[in-house]
Order: structure tokens, then C-alpha cells, then sequence
């Protein structure tokens, strides 16, 4: 079963970048998205604690409502990037992030780095796949990464290298319970992200009757909330199956390729123009790469 890590990260990759893409096309305020993210979803998830399993462990919620707070602050960042800056380039600069967890895991657990350093191929090919992997999706566009983007995004880069390997942390704790760890780590999360962006909503003098027009449920709320309730089970569960949350990161944050063929089906529905693809030889250098870190993983 450990083995299908890389699967439920190329199908986690697939959802995340409808996630990011959603607000291209809505391109309401992030605030805004985010009830619909977290207390939206919270409330649909609510009626299955009388049927999921609690965690029996009290730094497990601890750390989901630490969780709650991150992510707060990052979705509504990717979300106002999205709308500013366009899909692209937002999951463009994502995949740095890799490289921070790539190295702060090893921190974290430094037992994993003496078994990878241990077999010094597998470590050159786990390394360069981590790389190429990143690399490639940097240059997937010919035209330069805007400093604005970049420089805007850093700090949310920063949080989702800490969410991430918090995230892997807290399947651990719970790899007793696996589907209440995932659950209740999104319940718990979903609540407190969404409490926090309502209060940023209503703050900066937004009608409440904007959360329930119909329009922005049917094509925002829903969507929004279908898709992050399916990131939420492949992510964590594909961080519960991976060694090291950056082997996983690295193939979920690859998808910018997904957005760019998104961006060219939505233009061909829109009748509007077509978008680049990617570069030729970065994608063929991305799926190398990925193809790499899978093999050097699984026969690690």
C-alpha cells in the first residue's frame, strides 16, 4: 500500500491545481472564497463525527488548530495571487517551497537523513529529482517570473513548507486512525481558517448577504467546496503513505502543468485565445524527474 504514495500525489497535483485555478474564473475576494473553503466546508463535514472515530491524542489537535491558523493566512494569500497575477504564475513559484521542506525534514528527523546518506546513488538520484522536479516547473513559461508575484509569495512559501511537514507530522500521530486523522484535521482546520477569514470579510465592511447570494454559491461555494474536501483526503493520505513530505510536495506541486491545460480548455470553451504550454524540454525534464524520484524512492 506504501507504495501508491506517488499516485494519490499525482491525483492530489490534478485537484490542487483546480483549487488554485477556481479563482481565476471567479475572481471574487479571498476572504470571500475562504468561507466558502473553510466554514463551508466545516459544515458539510460536521454531521460525520457521529460516524468517524476521534484521534485519541491531544497534540493532534493542538497542531490542527495551529494548522487551522497557516492556512488561513496562505489560501487567502494563493487566492488574492490567483486573482492579481493569474493560476500560472501563483503555481509557478509554489514548488520552492519543496526545496525548504526537502531540507527542514531532514532537520526535523535527521535519522532519515543518515538512511538516505547511507546509499549515497539513492541520495544523488533523490536529490537531483527533487531539483529537476523544481527547476523544470520554474521554467515552464518563457517569460520571466514576475518579481511582484515572487516577492508577494515568499512568506506564503514559508507557511506551506511548515503546514506541509506539520501536516505529515500530525498522519503520523494518528496512523493509528488514519481516516479520523485526515477528518478531524479537516474539520478542525477548515473551521478555524474559515472563522478567521470571516472576520477579515466582515471587517473590511462586506455584506453578509454576499456569502448567501446564490450566484457565488452555485459557481464558487460549491465547486470550491467539493474540491477541497477531495485535496484534503489525497493530500494527507498521500502524506501518511510518503517517507519524506517533500517526495510528495514535489509531484503535487508540479501542478502548473494542469492549470496550463486548464487555461487552454477553458479558452477553447471561452473562445478566447490560447495559451502557451509548457516549455517542451522543461515538461520532458519534469516528468524525468518525477519518474527518478519515484524509482529512487520505491527501491530505496
Amino acid at each position: 500500500m506504501f507504495s501508491l504514495w506517488w499516485l494519490t500525489s499525482i491525483f492530489a497535483s490534478l485537484v490542487f491545481a483546480m483549487y488554485i485555478f477556481a479563482n481565476q474564473i471567479f475572481k471574487l475576494k479571498g476572504s470571500l472564497v475562504m468561507i466558502y473553503r473553510g466554514i463551508g466546508t466545516a459544515l458539510v463535514l460536521l454531521p460525520l463525527c457521529f460516524f468517524i472515530n476521534p484521534v485519541h491524542n491531544t497534540t493532534f489537535y493542538m497542531l490542527s488548530v495551529f494548522q487551522g491558523f497557516l492556512i488561513a493566512y496562505l489560501d487567502n494569500r494563493l487566492f488574492n495571487a490567483s486573482k492579481h497575477y493569474g493560476a500560472e504564475m501563483t503555481s509557478m513559484i509554489q514548488p520552492i517551497s519543496v526545496l525548504f521542506g526537502f531540507i527542514m525534514w531532514f532537520i526535523i528527523k535527521p535519522d532519515t537523513f543518515t538512511a538516505l546518506l547511507s546509499n549515497p546513488e539513492r541520495f544523488i538520484l533523490t536529490t537531483s529529482a527533487i531539483l529537476g522536479i523544481v527547476s523544470s516547473v520554474l521554467s515552464f513559461k518563457k517569460s520571466r517570473i514576475s518579481r511582484l508575484a515572487f516577492f508577494y509569495l515568499l512568506p506564503a512559501m514559508l507557511s506551506v513548507t511548515v503546514i506541509d511537514l506539520v501536516c505529515k507530522i500530525l498522519m503520523e500521530l494518528g496512523s493509528d486512525n488514519v481516516l479520523g486523522a485526515i477528518f478531524y484535521y479537516s474539520l478542525i482546520t477548515s473551521l478555524i481558517a474559515g472563522i478567521i477569514n470571516a472576520v477579515a470579510f466582515f471587517q473590511g465592511g462586506n455584506d453578509f448577504r454576499e456569502v448567501l447570494l446564490a450566484r457565488n454559491i452555485k459557481y464558487a461555494g460549491i465547486p470550491v467546496i467539493s474540491i477541497i474536501m477531495a485535496m484534503y483526503f489525497l493530500k494527507n493520505y498521500s502524506l501518511y503513505l510518503g517517507q519524506n513530505p517533500a517526495y510528495v510536495m514535489a509531484i503535487i506541486y508540479a501542478y502548473p502543468v494542469w492549470i496550463m491545460l486548464f487555461n487552454n480548455i477553458y479558452a477553447r470553451f471561452t473562445k478566447n485565445k490560447i495559451y502557451a504550454v509548457p516549455d517542451k524540454k522543461a515538461l520532458c525534464m519534469m516528468i524525468a524527474s518525477i519518474i527518478v524520484l519515484i524509482l529512487a524512492v520505491q527501491n530505496g
